[in-house]
This record gives C-alpha cells, sequence and structure tokens, in this order.
C-alpha cells in the first residue's frame, strides 16, 4: 500500500469526498432543542454498513446516537478516526448566512454550510480514506471511526458514553479543525478545557418613579459593575503550558439578561461566562477562585447579593494533552509532512474537545488535527476549502494505512 496508490485511488473518487461532505451538511443535526443526531446517525450506519464495514451505535442510542465502525486489520496497533456529528445551532445570525445553512454549496472553491470545518468535512475525509485503503490493501492494524454525538454541548451523552466502548485504541486523532487564520496551523497536543457558569445577582423590584426616593437595589447595575470589573480583579492560578505557554481564556458577558421592563427597578440581572482551561486546573480551583472575588465584592458593598451558578452539564470539560513522544504524533507529523511539504507546528487547540473523554477512557488523544478554520465555526457562513479537504483525506489514508507499521511516507512516492 503505497502513497500513490492511496493518492491515485482518491484523485478518481474525488466526487465520492465532495458528494459525502455535501450530504452530511444538508442533515440537521443541531443540538436540540433545535434538532439532534438520529436522522445523521442513521444515514452513517447505512453508509458505513454499505462499504462493509463492522458498524453499530454506541452511547445513548435512542434520543442522542453516536456511530462506532471498524475496520480489520492485520494485528498491529488500533487507531481511531473520531469526530462529531453535531453542530451548534445557527442561532440569531441567520439572516447573516449568504446562503442557506443547511443547503451546502461551493462558491469559489468552499464548500459553505452549517458544520462544513466543525465538523462534517473532516468525517467526509475519515470514511473516503478507509475507501482508500480498502481498495488499496490491509491496515497493519484495526481503524476505528468514532462518529460521536453531543459534542457541542459538551459531551455528556456523546463521547464520555462512547469512549469506554471503543476497547482496544492505542491512538486517537480528532479531525477538529485545526487552523483560525489558515489551514493546518498547527498540530495540536493540547485542548484547552471550558468551564461555563453564571453570575447571578438580585436586587429590589419596584415601581421605578420611586427610585430616587426608597433604597432600591438596581440588579442591573449591580451586574454591570461586577461584568466590568471581573476583568481586572478576577485572578485564575494556572501553570503555563510547556507547549506555547498558553494560559486560560475567560469570556465575559457570552450571554446578559435582567429585568423586567419599562417603569420596573429591575429585581434580577445575570450574565455568562465561558471559561477556557489549560492543564493542570481544577474546577475546584476555578470555584475557589471565582468565590473568593465574589467575597471580597460583598465585603465592599453589603448590599451586594450575588450567587455563583454552574451550568448543567457544561460546569467542567477537563483539559487534555498528548505526550509529544506518543507514536500518533510521529504517524500525523510524516503523513502531514508528506501531503502539506512540511508538518504543522506543535501546538495548543486554542477550545475546548471530546479529547478529556478518551483520555479519561485511557485512549491516547490528539485532540485536534483537522482541515477547515475554528474562525468560521459558530457563526454564519461556515466553509471549508475543498483543497484541506482533498489533503485531510490524504493524511488520514496515510495514517490508516501506516499506523503501526512506522511511517513509511517519505514524500517521493505521492502526487
Amino acid at each position: 500500500m503505497t502513497a500513490a496508490a492511496l493518492d491515485a485511488y482518491l484523485v478518481a473518487h474525488d466526487d465520492r469526498l465532495i458528494a459525502l461532505a455535501r450530504d452530511l451538511i444538508a442533515i440537521d443535526s443541531q443540538i436540540p432543542p433545535h434538532a439532534d443526531e438520529r436522522a445523521i446517525a442513521a444515514f452513517l450506519v447505512d453508509v458505513l454498513a454499505d462499504r462493509g464495514l463492522d458498524v453499530r451505535l454506541a452511547g445513548d442510542r435512542d434520543a442522542r446516537p453516536s456511530v462506532v465502525a471498524r475496520l480489520t486489520g492485520d494485528g498491529g496497533p488500533v487507531l481511531a478516526l473520531a469526530g462529531h456529528i453535531d453542530t451548534k445551532p445557527v442561532g440569531s445570525a441567520r439572516d447573516q448566512w449568504r446562503t442557506d445553512p443547511l443547503d451546502p454549496v461551493i462558491v469559489d472553491g468552499e464548500l459553505h454550510g452549517l458544520g462544513a470545518a466543525d465538523m462534517k468535512g473532516a468525517i467526509a475525509a475519515m470514511i473516503v480514506a478507509l475507501d482508500a485503503v480498502m481498495a488499496t490493501g490491509t491496515p497493519p492494524g484495526d481503524v476505528v471511526l468514532a462518529l460521536v454525538a453531543d459534542e457541542e454541548a459538551g459531551g455528556s451523552r456523546g463521547a464520555r458514553l462512547v469512549a469506554p466502548e471503543l476497547g482496544d485504541v492505542d491512538g486517537l486523532l480528532l479531525g477538529e479543525p485545526s487552523g483560525w487564520t489558515h489551514d493546518w496551523q498547527g498540530l495540536h497536543l493540547v485542548s484547552r478545557g471550558s468551564s461555563c457558569f453564571r453570575i447571578r445577582v438580585r436586587g429590589t423590584q419596584g415601581h421605578s418613579s420611586l427610585s430616587d426616593r426608597l433604597p432600591f437595589v438596581n440588579a442591573s447595575e449591580r451586574m454591570a459593575r461586577l461584568l466590568v470589573d471581573m476583568a481586572d480583579e478576577l485572578e485564575l492560578p494556572f501553570t503555563p503550558h510547556p507547549i506555547g505557554q498558553t494560559g486560560p481564556t475567560l469570556n465575559r458577558g457570552v450571554t446578559v439578561a435582567g429585568g423586567t421592563w419599562f417603569g420596573v427597578v429591575p429585581g434580577e440581572a445575570e450574565f455568562a461566562c465561558d471559561l477556557r482551561t489549560v492543564p493542570g486546573m481544577t474546577f475546584e480551583g476555578v470555584r475557589t477562585a471565582i468565590e473568593g472575588w465574589l467575597d471580597r465584592r460583598r465585603a465592599l458593598d453589603p448590599l451586594l447579593d450575588v450567587e455563583l451558578v454552574f451550568e448543567p452539564g457544561l460546569e467542567w470539560v477537563p483539559p487534555s494533552d498528548l505526550a509529544p513522544g506518543h507514536p500518533l504524533v510521529a504517524a500525523t507529523a510524516a503523513a502531514a509532512r508528506d501531503v502539506l511539504g512540511s508538518p504543522p507546528p506543535i501546538s495548543i487547540f486554542p477550545g475546548a474537545t471530546d479529547a478529556p473523554w478518551f483520555t479519561e477512557a485511557d485512549v491516547p488523544t490528539l485532540p485536534s488535527f483537522g482541515p477547515g478554520l475554528i474562525a468560521h465555526a459558530h457563526g454564519p457562513n461556515e466553509r471549508v476549502s475543498l483543497r484541506a479537504l482533498r489533503q485531510a483525506a490524504r493524511i488520514y489514508a496515510r495514517l490508516a494505512a501506516g499506523y503501526g507499521a512506522g511511517a513509511p511516507w517519505t514524500g517521493k512516492e505521492s502526487t
């Protein structure tokens, strides 16, 4: 099984790659309550069964199904290629889309549609990469596809359930989009975790005409002061990671709510925060730091009635990292070098991924190496370049064809 043979198959079946990516985008798999993963999971079961793979539903099989498929190899180390089949909601940016989010179209060499970059394009590339491997030989070890639900809502009903069901996997690669300003920006060995919480303030609801005569507490004003001052006052302890020295990122006010209507002093108000964490940080450490800051604010303002509330299901998605010396890193770098000319630098993925749930199940996981830009995800006009999709299929085919047998790609065989 040579790189030239794999590439020849992929060139000859390029229409299959693009058609599959478009089919996946056209299936609505927004997270509930907007939609769910049942339709796309059923479609993938049929697609993979038609290819002769051993395929089954996994995880929350009835309500939030994931899909696991397996290609039998020659008994060597087992590689898993993984991705999530759900998407964020279109949301309030619907009128900013230049095309219908669920009608995939190609414009100027880019495939547009909800989930194109995050990450239905990568899933299509993984499946067609296995087509190339099956058409040209037998891989040295089994290759598993883990296509999971619920990543966009924290993974508790997706990867967290699926990971313990995978069995013997020696290395798993997540095809999350690995660029933000250009494709293949980094070979990401670390994914930051996340913690989502609300700062909820209570005041005195009452008739606004009396706010200069009675000692009302305006909850929205108190909340606004906390929102602004948090940037300067809240300190979150962390140890910079040796790769990139990246620290946590706190996004304040990702949602803001409060008040009742005109004529009413606001009695309740809140803002929500999205914290991106790094390895070494803990849930208890984060909670202690935030509560300590709020205690200091309460001491300064005895009328401040404030509460920290963590978002159910999103309280804590742990950070994750893979040792640079793991064989999957060398194998991925070798495949990338052969396709891209040089491997991307070792890096830290800016966001959270499903990696910690696989790592928790003792599956060594590379958190992100896939086509597309994360900057195009979670917003209007999501897209992925056809060039990156084709490169992804070639990279994944090399990984599946060579993992466990050394890295046979020299760059001289490929086209």
